[in-house]
């Protein structure tokens, strides 16, 4: 049977709205990606660490990509309509799987965003470490079992099909439509409106949560029988922050799943709804992708954009070798510090400043050969200095007199400490 043109009309918006979803997905994947890679290279050999996310948005990362195969999903109704009727084949196949790999990616993903919100929230649970890693990790292999095992099962029989206005599967398999697909969908939509409405009347404050459950008049009595209210600290407010941001994503799930829901509970009774109520289901569930996207970035701008990064030293890392670092030339070993001896007639500050002689040094030359107590300077060789105007009492040539005696048992040592390791 070919569409009408009303028909063909519903499934463009189909696609439209596929069309927004992987686009606003796609661009938030790639900022994300690309302001990652950015950071990384701006902090390379500074010696710092990307901080970790405070609310690990690994999973919301795993919701961008499902709704992606979601929205892959549904582009092949750009040749249902454009033939005015389904050609089963590869590429009717290919869009079945792709639908089913993506709502149960989206299903799951965003359970796993309520059951987040609910634990930070409510019960103030701090998530593990690489938590999310292991969570994503298993949505997707739980999404492999769920819709492999049954291919492996029905594989030597015609088991996707045309359906009405898209590939899936048939409705021989009626009792597989709903075990790998709608069944997790409407679990976790059930799911989520429980949590929902429980984290609402919390943060409305008509359910308080203190070592208890509690209704609001019961938690003000006792509050006033203890004569002490909750302390709230700063992170706890913080957390809060967060989860009622996340809170729209379960929300958004219920308002896009609950019209495919019930077109499909319709088709399930017996009873065909218009085609029109269909596809309009369609179409809203087809743009869950951008509505999540426009979450993403309004709830997570500091992950898409990057948090400002601030490295004083960027300008001073060199990008070519220096002049003065390949000219230079020294006749010093590497890493070997320079040796400096004194004699006992000529100090370092006595004119000629050789910095040769005996490894013993009195410092009451410094006295005695300058009576102007004048010194070169080491640097110029011209030039004077004047030393301070007075004088060393007996008790400073004692002390220096214990530091030259352990100086010289230090030269006596076998070991050259003026070499760096390595």
């Amino acid at each position: 049977m070919l569409f009408s043109f009303n028909e063909r009309l519903g499934i463009f918006f189909t696609v439209e709205g596929a069309f927004l979803s992987i686009l606003a997905v796609t661009l938030i994947l790639f900022f994300v990606v690309y302001k990652y890679l950015r950071r990384t290279i701006l902090i390379w050999g500074e010696g710092k660490i990307l901080s970790p996310d405070a609310t690990d948005s690994g999973i919301f990362l795993n919701l961008m990509l499902a709704d992606l195969v979601q929205g892959l999903g549904i582009m092949p109704n750009i040749r249902w309509m454009e033939q005015a009727t389904i050609t089963e084949g590869h590429i009717c196949t290919a869009q079945a799987v792709l639908k089913q790999v993506g709502i149960v990616g989206v299903s799951m993903s965003s359970l796993a965003i309520a059951i987040q919100t609910f634990a930070v929230l409510i019960l103030r649970w701090r998530m593990p470490r690489h938590f999310s890693k292991f969570l994503v990790l298993g949505i997707w292999v739980f999404d492999a079992m769920v819709i492999g095992i049954p291919n492996i099962v029905h594989r030597n029989k015609r088991y996707y099909g045309d359906t009405g206005y898209w590939c899936w599967i048939l409705d021989d398999y009626r009792a597989e439509q709903i075990v790998t697909e709608y069944l997790w969908s409407w679990t976790a939509g059930f799911v989520m409106l429980i949590l929902y409405g429980i984290t609402f009347m919390v943060m409305r404050g008509w359910i308080i949560v203190d070592n208890g459950v509690y209704w609001y008049k019961n938690y003000t009595a006792k509050l006033r029988d203890s004569r002490m209210g909750p302390i709230e600290t700063e992170e706890d407010r913080t957390a809060k922050a967060i989860a009622n941001m996340m809170l729209f994503y379960p929300a958004v799930y219920i308002i896009t799943v609950l019209p495919n829901s019930i077109s499909r509970w319709l088709s399930f009774s017996g009873s065909k709804p218009p085609y029109q109520f269909t596809l309009f289901a369609n179409t809203v569930f087809a743009l869950s992708g951008m509505f999540n996207a426009i979450l993403f970035f309004a709830t997570r701008p500091e992950l898409v954009k990057g948090p400002s990064i601030d490295i004083e030293s960027t300008h001073d890392l060199p990008l070519h070798p220096r002049k003065e670092s390949t000219t230079y030339r020294s006749s010093l070993p590497l890493g070997r510090l320079p040796e400096r001896t004194y004699s006992t007639s000529e100090s370092p500050l006595s004119t000629g400043n050789k910095f040769i002689g005996s490894s013993t040094f009195d410092p009451t030359t410094l006295v005695r050969d300058h009576r102007g107590h004048l010194a070169t300077s080491p640097a110029s060789y011209s030039g004077s200095l004047k030393f301070p105007k007075h004088t060393r009492n007996s008790s400073y040539y004692v002390e220096y007199g214990r530091s030259k005696e352990s100086s010289s048992m230090l030269e006596e040592e076998e070991e050259d400490y003026g070499r760096l390791p390595g």
